[in-house]
């Protein structure tokens, strides 16, 4: 007759502790989120935050681009670094064209924190 060993097989340890780690994930996976979490996500799903930017992005083109092509034009997004402006006609988007450094520095003056590098022009309707 063989006496089973009382001491357990070091694979034994390493297969309880890798099973610990495994629950123990399982069970903080389903943990409530934290409420800023959750805010930034639906921040960030919505697109409320690039509606509170755009009202901002408003006030710099009208400085920046004056009264007479702000009547005209329309700012679009900011994506990777290049702000959209949707001009009404291709009359107008060709004058752009000839103050586009102009209001660059402009812009970059009085938006620096948001690391504009470029504007594009493109027809489309406005309002």
């Amino acid at each position: 007759m063989t006496i089973p060993p009382t001491e357990p097989h070091p694979d034994d340890w390493n297969d309880l502790t890798r099973r610990a780690q495994s629950h123990k994930r399982w069970f903080y996976g389903k943990q409530p989120k934290a409420v800023a979490e959750v805010m930034s996500q639906l921040i960030q799903r919505r697109g409320y935050a690039q509606v509170r930017n755009l009202g901002e992005w408003n006030d710099a083109w009208l400085a920046a681009a004056g009264e007479a092509f702000a009547a005209v034009t329309e700012v679009g997004q900011l994506r990777r670094g290049v702000l959209e402006v949707v001009a009404a006609n291709s009359l107008v988007m060709q004058e752009l064209g000839f103050e586009k450094e102009r209001i660059l520095q402009e812009l970059k003056a009085a938006r620096p924190d948001v690391g504009l590098k470029q504007l594009r022009f493109r027809v489309g309707k406005i309002g």
